[in-house]
């Protein structure tokens, strides 16, 4: 299954449970043996694997003990400004955003509201 932005909250945490069990299965662990070298409760990863909540930190610990972490950077890449962007803020990083105003429609041609 793939993460696509029409799956819930619960199917995307489901498919990554089930895939950090095939990886930990992969790597021939037993629950307590992940738990142990992640440095988190067996409780911890059976919930993880079975797609409930857990924390991140918890996560990203399992994800460092099966050698998976570094796969986190093409899920968030690190974003560089546009070449447009470096000219006009010259050289500066943006640290805000602006809510963008909507246009206002134009307003509908006047007339003396007579019927011919």
């Amino acid at each position: 299954m793939k993460f696509i932005n029409t799956l819930t909250d619960e199917a995307a945490q489901a498919e990554l449970g089930a895939r950090a069990a095939r990886a930990r299965l992969e790597r021939g662990w037993t629950q307590a043996q992940l738990a142990k070298a992640a440095g988190v409760s067996k409780a911890t990863v059976e919930r993880l694997e079975s797609g409930a909540s857990t924390q991140l930190h918890n996560l990203l610990r399992c994800l460092r003990a099966l050698d998976k972490l570094e796969n986190l950077e093409s899920l968030l890449p690190e974003s560089t400004p546009g070449p447009i962007d470096l000219l006009s803020r010259r050289g500066k990083v943006r640290q805000r955003a602006r809510s963008r105003k909507t246009p206002t429609p134009p307003p509908a041609p006047w007339s003396w509201g007579e019927t011919p």
